[in-house]
């Protein structure tokens, strides 16, 4: 059946015989209500399914003209069973999506990063555990996205993972958003993409305030090696900037630290 849907467009047309046995037929052409009576004629009844298939590189895509839910669902087990070596898309006459068979890979996902995986050394554990927690949230709704596109997914997300460990917390933010944006977008997620965003926003803000925090702290810690006069005028302006990232008032905060900064390599 896949050599032949290499080759051309292919008809196809299915359903179970008074047996409960499965019954696939299959001819060159466009035509493919010409296979009923065939089907019939072998003993097939009700519920069928028939359409035009084509297989292009490791996807069949199956158009089918006459499509009910569990005739589509009842093909799609058979194929399952039959282990084919390509992902089959079931299409309307529209060409939407109606469901998609996953073969199981076989290997590890082709290699993608598992949370478990996630080794962040030498960075702030404050910063990696919502990414961490996106990430956990958003891999249990990527299944249930059609299969060309949960591959892509799964890519995307073993690529912010591995940003993660790398430290590029910056990145693997961005990619963790995308993912979400999609997957709100095919409807697999309770969150639309809107929220998604205004999420991320939070989180980037937290991770900011982080940053900003353990800079405040080394700079106290600086400011001890200063002469005495200095480094209490020092400390004082350490304060300010954090009343100020208590504040959220990050650019004020940046700029006394700056500041802070240009004075100490003064003294140096």
């Amino acid at each position: 059946m896949v050599r032949e849907g290499a080759k051309r467009r292919t008809s196809f047309a299915f359903c179970m015989d008074g047996k409960n046995d499965p019954l696939l037929l299959i001819q060159p052409g466009n035509k493919p209500e010409k296979l009923r009576p065939a089907l019939k004629k072998s003993g097939g009844s009700p519920p069928m399914a028939w359409g035009t298939y084509v297989v292009r590189s490791d996807e069949m895509e199956m158009i089918c003209e006459q499509a009910p839910a569990k005739a589509i669902s009842t093909l799609k087990r058979f194929l399952r069973a039959n282990k084919p070596k390509v992902n089959v898309l079931f299409r309307d006459d529209g060409g939407n999506l109606l469901d998609s068979l996953k073969p199981e890979k076989p290997s590890n996902d082709d290699g993608v990063t598992t949370l478990d995986e996630v080794n962040a050394t030498g960075i702030d554990p404050k910063l990696v555990r919502p990414l961490l927690r996106r990430a956990k949230r958003i891999k249990s709704r990527i299944t249930r996205a059609p299969g060309p596109l949960e591959r892509k997914l799964k890519r995307g997300l073993s690529r912010s993972l591995a940003h993660i460990n790398e430290g590029r917390l910056e990145e693997a933010q961005t990619l963790l958003t995308m993912i979400e944006q999609a997957v709100a977008r095919i409807g697999a997620d309770r969150e639309d993409a809107d929220k998604s965003m205004k999420r991320s926003d939070r989180e980037a803000r937290t991770r900011t305030l982080g940053a900003d925090v353990n800079r405040a702290k080394q700079l106290r810690a600086s400011i001890t090696r200063a002469p005495g006069g200095k480094r209490n005028k020092l400390d004082r302006a350490v304060q300010v900037a954090a009343r100020l990232l208590k504040q959220r008032d990050f650019d004020k905060a940046r700029v006394v630290m700056d500041r802070i900064e240009k004075a100490l390599g003064a003294i140096v």
